[in-house]
């Protein structure tokens, strides 16, 4: 079973995953040089706790000192760039046509109201549908390279629309949602 994932970018590249015309490279090597060819050893090592020389000698295929949690990396940053272009005009016909954006996540949340802050103990199972504007708004910021804690902020805006809210009046909507645990996150589109 693959690891429970966390991570609000992660989720979306593997869901955009799906709609990719060519698989990337599987080797780390191959993987290394990809990923050498668009970005320079000096910024791109930081990413994967690594040196610089380091990198350039896994490029060449001697992959001593690679741990298994580099390895990850490196998978995750190729997921992170991999057909970009593919990956956004797969974003804009979801969009352009009404389209889906499916979140099903396993999470604890915290409410905000005009009468103070609420922090839920349970740990909440929901999928939902986000709106438009939520959906499009986090493709966007995942196309800008947000950090994390902007696209769960996205996120829970558009989970607080489309399930916490959706019952309650107009003039009742006041309260604002954050993700306060992510245990899962899921996109499917």
């Amino acid at each position: 079973m693959p690891p429970l994932n966390t991570s609000v970018a992660h989720a979306l590249d593997l869901a955009d995953a799906r709609h990719w015309t060519r698989q990337p490279p599987k080797r780390p090597a191959t993987r290394l040089r990809h990923l050498l060819r668009r970005t320079s050893p000096s910024v791109l090592a930081p990413r994967l706790f690594a040196y610089p020389h380091a990198l350039t000698r896994w490029a060449e295929g001697d992959l001593s000192g690679l741990t298994p949690a580099q390895a990850t990396l490196i998978e995750r940053e190729i997921y992170r760039t991999w057909q970009p272009d593919v990956r956004r005009r797969a974003h804009q016909q979801i969009l352009d046509h009404d389209g889906c954006v499916t979140a099903q996540l396993h999470a604890r949340f915290a409410y905000t109201t005009l009468s103070g802050e609420f922090h839920d103990p349970r740990l909440l199972r929901v999928t939902e549908d986000l709106p438009a504007l939520h959906a499009r708004r986090l493709f966007d910021a995942r196309h800008c390279d947000a950090d994390e804690a902007e696209l769960r902020r996205i996120l829970a805006d558009g989970i607080g629309e489309a399930y916490f809210f959706r019952a309650l009046p107009a003039d009742q909507q006041q309260a604002a949602v954050t993700i306060s645990d992510l245990h899962l996150i899921q996109f499917h589109y």
